[in-house]
């Protein structure tokens, strides 16, 4: 959805649901992502309603392969088991 920003802005696409499928593996700034991208309710508010994430902890945790930031910054720690 980053990568295709423009094009969706530009075709007006609009959601209210964020559904994350094995967010377990995705590193917590990326989940920021698809919530960030989206334009305000034009009425006033935040048109997103509801993010759903489905994974599970205690498989796959995301991949960081820059050793500094696995280390110090604790990016290897998904948002998902984070509430967990």
């Amino acid at each position: 959805a980053a990568l295709k920003r423009t094009d969706l802005v530009r075709l007006k696409f609009e959601y209210d649901n964020i559904l994350m499928e094995e967010a377990a593996q995705i590193l917590e700034i990326e989940t920021f992502i698809p919530m960030l991208l989206q334009n305000p309710d034009p009425q006033g508010g935040c048109r997103l309603k509801r993010i759903i994430l489905i994974g599970d902890h205690n498989q796959l945790p995301p991949v960081v392969k820059n050793m500094a930031f696995q280390k110090y910054s604790h990016m290897d720690q998904s948002l998902f088991s984070r509430f967990v």
